[in-house]
């Protein structure tokens, strides 16, 4: 759910969600709002309210998250910050990573996505939230722990923040589907999958330590992944940078197709 509580009126939720009906629980003036803050890529927004009150939005956009600030009046169109604090905790996120997933090593993110994921070697195939990444020519599907985000200032060493769920190598990927418009997904047909992630891992020596770690494959040879996106620029971006990796790292084809 993209809304945990509404924060300002009726409209906000309207701005939000276009064509949801929602029940309006609370209700609150766009000053009283005294400190809000955001994640990387301005996915995740927590807005605290006078009295102690506080919200938390996974808006998975940043132009939704944009919208956001701008109807609290946090910022307008030109940027400028109101008399509330404004803080990112896109540092300690990435450092949370770097230390839960990558063993501490100091890795390059190209693109970190709040998306649906869904794999056809889960027994229970329900879609998950999970936080996207890729770094290098993986790609790493993670669970993210929002309940810490607000304390990550604060205590970012006490427990797990990041898990990893699924990883996989960019060229251990042999097609793509991609459901623009409405449903805005994207299907990958991957070859090779495993539950561990070791940053040192290159392209040559990959496929040995693949095979002690690989996951159960389907019947067909290959998992199929599906990656649901909240906003169509992420997803485009995606694509682009995936071809990208792709082709600038294998000889084998990947196919590409496109359905409405």
């Amino acid at each position: 759910m993209m809304l945990e509580e509404i924060v300002r009126s009726y409209s906000l939720a309207k701005e939000i969600i276009k064509g949801t009906v929602l029940k309006l629980l609370r209700c609150h003036r766009a000053e009283d709002v005294r400190e809000v803050l955001v994640g990387v890529g301005l996915q995740v927004v927590r807005v605290y309210i006078e009295r102690d009150t506080a919200y938390m939005f996974l808006t998975r956009s940043m132009e939704k998250s944009r919208q956001l600030l701008c109807i609290l009046q946090v910022v307008d169109s030109h940027e400028t910050c109101s008399k509330c604090s404004l803080r990112s905790l896109e540092q300690f996120q990435v450092e949370l990573f770097e230390k839960h997933i990558c063993g501490g090593s100091k890795i390059s993110i190209f693109q970190y996505s709040l998306v649906l994921f869904w794999r056809n070697n889960n027994e229970d195939e329900l879609w998950r939230s999970r936080s996207l990444f890729v770094i290098g020519g993986y790609l790493l599907v993670c669970f993210e722990d929002f309940m810490q985000f607000s304390a990550l200032s604060i205590d970012a060493s006490s427990s797990t923040y990041f898990s990893l769920d699924s990883c996989c190598s960019i060229t251990d990927v042999s097609e793509m589907v991609i459901e623009a418009r409405e449903s805005q997904c994207i299907t990958l047909a991957v070859e090779r999958g495993t539950p561990e992630f070791c940053p040192s891992t290159t392209i040559t020596n990959k496929k040995q330590q693949v095979g002690l770690d690989k996951e159960k494959t389907a019947p067909g040879g290959s998992v199929k992944w599906k990656l649901k996106w909240f906003s169509e620029e992420s997803l485009y971006k995606f694509v682009a940078l995936f071809k990208a990796v792709h082709a600038g790292a294998t000889m084998s084809p990947l196919l590409v197709r496109c359905i409405s």
